[in-house]
């Protein structure tokens, strides 16, 4: 049942049981003498119902549904103070080094709820695809599987991000652009940030550009229906599933 449903139907209960307090309020009053029709208690808790039915189809009318606050994804400002690529240098073993592409972002997140603890527990980044591409609209990447030393490493932005009401942190997340991945991106590079909360299970996202964002403001409430599906190639095996469920494991991870 729709909340707003809810709201109708809760209405008209209150507003029959007022007027059936009602009836037996004017049923006392009409035998017995000294019986006071406004002041009776039938009548006061006839007067109780018509207000809460009153409430409730105001509830209905202005799609009141206060319960639902804490199934939405929680209220965050995210700060973006940088991004940008680095060749690192992946050291798979038992394979000699090699070079990889690294997407940085700088970020510093804060919980802006008063009463609700947040749980960031992963970070995917999406990028757009040339029209036509065999991975679909988007191509996800997640942090790097294997280990990638780097030059002049920063703070890394631990997952899972726990925060108190109120509470802040930052660092930096970490993605891994695979050559073969990002042979299908669309240029200009267009991308979008995903983060997931443990706590809510709801997930949102925001640009990958630098700027402040926040609900209504840059930071969209998103669905795994939402996400366009990243498929496979024909020609890839059962290899690259597992690699791929590997890789989604490990994502939020820094380098």
């Amino acid at each position: 049942m729709r909340p707003r449903e809810l709201w109708f139907w809760l209405g008209a209960a209150f507003l029959t049981i007022g007027g059936v307090l009602t009836a037996i309020a004017i049923a006392y009053y009409t035998k017995e003498t000294h019986y006071s029709l406004s002041a009776g208690p039938q009548m006061v808790a006839a007067y109780v119902s018509f207000i809460l039915a009153f409430l409730c189809f105001l509830a209905a009318i202005a799609g009141w549904r206060p319960w639902l606050r804490w199934q939405r994804f929680p209220d965050l400002t995210i700060r973006v103070d940088g991004i940008g690529n680095v060749i690192g240098s992946q050291q798979t073993p038992g394979f000699p080094p090699r070079p990889t592409t690294l997407l940085i972002l700088k970020v510093h997140i804060t919980n802006a709820e008063v009463d609700r603890n947040v749980s960031i527990r992963a970070a995917y980044l999406l990028a757009k695809t040339k029209p036509g591409s065999d991975w679909g609209h988007e191509q996800l990447f997640a942090a790097p599987f294997e280990p990638v030393s780097r030059a002049r490493v920063g703070k890394a932005l631990e997952f899972p991000v726990n925060l108190a009401p109120g509470a802040s942190d930052g660092g930096e997340i970490v993605f891994e652009l695979q050559d073969y991945l990002m042979v299908d991106v669309a240029q200009p590079f267009d991308a979008r940030v995903e983060i997931h909360d443990a706590i809510s299970g709801k997930m949102a996202s925001f640009p990958a550009v630098m700027s402040v964002y926040r609900r209504r403001h840059g930071l969209r409430p998103t669905t795994y229906e939402e996400r366009v599906n990243v498929s496979l190639r024909n020609s890839c095996d059962g290899g690259c599933e597992v690699l791929r469920g590997r890789r989604l494991r490990h994502a939020g991870r820094g380098a």
